[in-house]
């Protein structure tokens, strides 16, 4: 959680900056394209073709984060970017990212997700996700407040900075530890309000809606008190997810809202696109509605605020139908 976020601080401050800079982040909204971004904007369908036809004609056998990667640093290379910011996969040691020569590093947050992949306890996956350090390469990471999550970080990454950001919204959090990091690098960065789709984004008009992109238990744990410090007295609710290791986790925080401030509507839905089908009924006793675009057309006009939250892939539908992009806007 965080990772999205804090890549596109960073664009937006060094952009400021006066530095040309490319983005690697996973997943996209709308278009693949979004993998890609120069200055903040997704690349053309045409440059992001010829960058892939290069990979294409590589004899080997790759996966689709290894293919949209490398399309990535061949564009941004092919643009003539001064600096690329790359968001892991998975993270870790073997994250594909990992490949590339890096001035820094940086490690957001550590919860239990992946666990097949990296690690069946909390340390496991600390360890595994401080792989990314490199010996010599300064490291900052958001500090877990946990001790043995640290220790178990410092066994991969001895030279590592931990920080503790001031408590604060998602977005400004995000803005602190890319603040951070560029000073420890020496990088001139120039700091100002952000958004980032799908990341408490507010879009106004005839009906107002928030798209929140939290997508398991620690992100909706942390996305939720922030909602709730701005949700109006008549707001509904459009929940999606793709299936959890702990649903029961997931869905505590809704609950509690929904307790805190009754809705006045809940519909349930299915992301389309993703990389895992959509739950269906993940709340038991409300509407539901498989497309997200019906599910969204279903709402009375009575409602203030109509909150879509649950999965990236729910959001990038919802910005779809809504005729949006999903540019960085700094």
């Amino acid at each position: 959680n965080g990772k999205g976020s804090t890549c596109a601080q960073l664009v937006a401050g060094l952009i400021r900056a006066g530095y040309h800079v490319g983005l690697f982040s996973s997943p996209h909204l709308i278009s693949i394209e979004e993998r890609v971004r120069v200055d903040g904007k997704a690349i053309s369908k045409d440059d992001f073709d010829a960058a892939l036809q290069q990979i294409r004609d590589l004899d080997c056998e790759l996966t689709f984060f290894e293919i949209t990667y490398l399309t990535s640093l061949i564009a941004c290379r092919d643009a003539g970017v001064s600096i690329m910011v790359l968001e892991t996969g998975l993270g870790g040691r073997l994250d594909a990212t990992r490949s590339a020569e890096v001035v820094a590093c940086l490690v957001t947050s550590i919860s239990l997700e992946h666990s097949d992949i990296l690690g069946d306890t909390i340390e496991k996956v600390a360890r595994e996700k401080a792989a990314i350090w490199r010996p010599g390469i300064p490291m900052l990471i958001r500090d877990p407040g946990n001790a043995r999550v640290r220790n178990a970080m410092r066994d991969e990454a001895i030279s590592a900075r931990f920080y503790s950001p001031e408590p604060s919204t998602f977005m400004d959090e995000a803005g602190d530890l890319a603040e951070m990091l560029c000073s420890m690098i020496g990088y001139s960065f120039i700091r100002r309000p952000i958004s980032w789709p799908a990341r408490m984004q507010y879009i106004p008009g005839e009906q107002n809606y928030l798209l929140e992109a939290a997508h398991n238990p620690s992100g909706m744990r942390r996305a939720i008190p922030e909602i709730a410090t701005i949700l109006p007295e008549r707001w509904s609710l459009l929940l999606g997810t793709s299936p959890q290791q702990d649903m029961d986790a997931f869905l505590a925080p809704i609950y509690e809202l929904m307790r805190a401030v009754p809705p006045v509507e809940v519909i349930t839905t299915e992301p389309q696109n993703g990389r895992y089908p959509g739950v269906e009924n993940p709340l038991n006793g409300v509407k539901h509605i498989e497309k997200p675009d019906a599910a969204l057309d279903s709402f009375s006009e009575e409602s203030d605020l109509i909150v879509v939250i649950g999965s990236l892939y729910l959001c990038g539908n919802i910005l779809s139908h809504l005729g949006l992009n999903a540019d960085i806007v700094y």
